[in-house]
Formats: structure tokens, C-alpha cells, sequence
């Protein structure tokens, strides 16, 4: 009687437990890790952000193709780097981050995004005041009510608006190539 009072009271905390989280979180944590490492400007430390791995299980089909065709372009065209600065962030200083900020910003009416900010000392010119922000953009992995993939990294432009990694991307694709940043 007692095993099954207990197994009884188990089963009914297991579910009334929160559903397991999904991996978005997850994901921005592990690149936002990247980003800091890379920021310090310690080749010994640079964490890639574009592996095989990372692009089978961490990012969309469609950006997959996006970055696949831009550095088939960029080969092409006999050029040795696909960014001229972090493909994250644009930042061309490698200027150390300090405070980071992580906000789901996830609504009913809008994509599903994260929301990051990135604390930085004054780094002199060039350079977004305060810090970077961006939004990683997320699609449904197919068949899964919890894995998501990201389909976009955003980063505000200085003259307003969002500058899109995976619109430069297929614009690289595209053999109409745009300036970074």
C-alpha cells in the first residue's frame, strides 16, 4: 500500500512537472560562450561558430544554404576569408565583453527569438556604443515539439533597421556580393 502511495504521488509530480524546455535557450548560451572567447582576441581561444557539426545540428536547411553558397561564392571568386570581421557581432576590434543579457522575446504574434546583449568597455571608433545586441531567430526543427534550429542572427544597424547574417549570406550566394557589416 505504501509503494503504491508513493509511486502514486510520483507519477503525479513527474506530471504535473513543467514540459521539458526546449533547446533554444541552450543554443544562445553556447554561441554567446563563442562570442566571448572570440571577443578576447586570442587565437589560441577561437571558438568557430560555423563547423560541420554546428551547421548540421544547430542551424535551418535554408541557412545552411545561405552560408554553404557563400563560401562556394567567395572560393570562386578567389577571396581567402568569407568575414572581414566577427560573424556574430561585426566587431572589428575584438573588444572583450563584460555583462551578457539573455531575454526570450518569444510572443504569440512574433517569431520565436532570443533577445542578447553584450556589454563592452569604450573600444574607440567603429564601434556600436555600449555594447552589441542581438536577436538569434528560430525555426521548428520537423518533427519535434521541442528542438529548434536557429534560422537568423539580426544585429541592429546604426541607421536603424536589422542587418540580416542570413539575408548576406544568400546576397553572397546570390554572385551579388554586399559589404559586411
Amino acid at each position: 500500500m505504501f509503494r503504491l502511495a508513493c509511486l502514486s504521488l510520483i507519477s503525479g509530480l513527474v506530471l504535473a512537472a513543467p514540459a521539458q524546455a526546449d533547446n533554444r535557450r541552450d543554443l544562445v548560451d553556447g554561441y554567446v560562450e563563442r562570442i566571448v572567447v572570440n571577443a578576447l582576441d586570442e587565437p589560441d581561444r577561437h571558438e568557430p561558430y560555423f563547423t560541420e557539426t554546428q551547421l548540421l545540428n544547430d542551424f535551418t536547411l535554408s541557412f545552411v544554404e545561405a552560408y554553404t553558397g557563400a563560401v562556394r561564392m567567395a572560393k570562386a571568386a578567389g577571396s581567402v576569408v568569407l568575414f572581414e570581421t566577427d560573424a556574430m557581432t561585426g566587431d572589428p576590434n575584438r573588444c572583450p565583453i563584460g555583462k551578457v543579457g539573455v531575454i526570450d522575446r518569444t510572443r504569440a504574434d512574433t517569431r520565436n527569438m532570443i533577445d542578447v546583449s553584450l556589454q563592452t568597455p569604450d573600444c574607440g571608433d567603429n564601434f556600436p556604443e555600449g555594447g552589441h545586441r542581438l536577436m538569434f531567430i528560430f525555426e521548428p526543427v520537423a518533427g519535434s515539439s521541442s528542438r529548434y534550429a536557429i534560422d537568423d542572427v539580426l544585429r541592429p544597424l546604426e541607421s536603424g533597421g536589422w542587418f540580416s547574417l542570413k539575408a548576406w549570406l544568400e546576397r553572397q550566394a546570390s554572385g551579388k556580393p554586399v559589404p559586411w557589416r
